[in-house]
């Protein structure tokens, strides 16, 4: 177990008008929904995104139920103590939090899910700020739903919380949404499928009060590195090959004068099965670590080989015949001041 902390970086930087950060964004339709079909075509605008035309292919994303299930049996694959470690380190951060407890504490959740993620932040904010408003932003409904019911089985221990859910992608949010500041903004795993990544880091950053934090979770590590493979050879719609470094380095230059703290956690995944082509178990891996649907059948085979075999010998660990994924995820939390 490998923690790695890295506190009050500082540096400053040019504006976020000097990086050429204007309001001409592409406008592109909702991705999720169940009555649409995938698309299989992306315009790739964001500046640290390969600028060569890659071929695209099906994306995990628009496939729910099925991207859940993989979800569900990668957690499976990890090693013991990974929830704890990460509730213990939420702990930590959500303390850093120093704002007027006698008011009401406004926090926004960015793709939220079912509220599993957010349990432990909404249960360590409410030690120190009784009363707590809660806004939830999840493109898919079905989740939400299930973030109602998990509200509802936590009614005594959340008695003091408002909960206000919304549908929507976190872009379409913003545009209706934009007089609320809020104290704490939580957006874990959610850049990957933000439409403008620079944009809406700046936008939420905008949306906190003096002394609120962001908090972003981001992989790192190998599983990081296996996107940015996958990145070269195919456009994953409605998702962006990125990691951690890629958020510290959007803060660093369109934020002047940027405070943000790391807490990073090492973790493993046991990916073995993802080189038996007859595993079902390999096949929901595989395309869960990639977010390619199917990544088996719609990969041409040259190219599967390609990403296969960096997989193995570049982002993976050998031990007792096992082949283990470094799987590492980065706490960045960053300060409005």
């Amino acid at each position: 177990m490998v923690y790695t902390t890295a506190f009050y970086r500082s540096r400053t930087t040019a504006s976020p008008t000097d990086k050429g950060l204007t309001e001409d964004y592409l406008q592109r339709d909702h991705p999720y929904g169940a009555d649409r079909e995938p698309r299989y075509a992306r315009v790739q605008s964001s500046s640290f995104r390969t600028k060569h035309m890659n071929e695209a292919i099906k994306t995990l994303i628009h496939y729910q139920q099925y991207y859940h299930e993989c979800f569900v049996k990668i957690k499976l694959c990890g090693k013991p103590g990974e929830i704890e470690r990460r509730n213990d380190d939420v702990k930590t951060i959500v303390m850093q939090l120093d704002l007027d407890r006698t008011k009401t504490l406004h926090v926004m959740s960015v793709g939220c899910g079912n509220g599993t993620k957010d349990e432990p932040v909404i249960d360590n904010l409410l030690t120190n700020y009784p009363n707590i408003t809660y806004t939830a932003v999840e493109p898919v409904a079905d989740e939400l739903t299930n973030f109602k019911q998990l509200v509802i089985s936590k009614k005594d221990t959340w008695r003091n919380v408002t909960f206000d859910f919304h549908a929507a992608t976190i872009e379409e949010f913003l545009q209706n949404e934009q007089a609320t500041k809020f104290g704490m903004i939580f957006a874990a795993q959610s850049a990957y499928h933000f439409k403008d990544v620079e944009r809406t880091i700046l936008d939420l950053y905008n949306c906190l009060v003096t002394g609120g934090i962001l908090f972003t979770r981001m992989d790192c590590g190998g599983w990081a590195k296996l996107s940015e493979k996958v990145d070269e050879y195919y456009t994953i719609p409605d998702h962006n090959s990125i990691g951690a470094d890629t958020i510290e380095d959007i803060f660093n230059r369109i934020i002047p004068n940027v405070r943000y703290q790391t807490k990073e956690r090492e973790f493993w995944i046991d990916v073995t099965e993802c080189f038996d082509e007859e595993s079902q178990l390999g096949s929901c891996i595989i395309d869960f670590c990639t977010q390619i649907y199917k990544f088996q059948e719609n990969c041409k085979p040259e190219i599967k080989k390609q990403i296969l075999d960096y997989m193995r010998d570049e982002c993976c660990k050998k031990e007792n015949n096992r082949l283990l994924l470094t799987s590492n995820e980065r706490d960045i939390f960053i300060f409005r001041e």
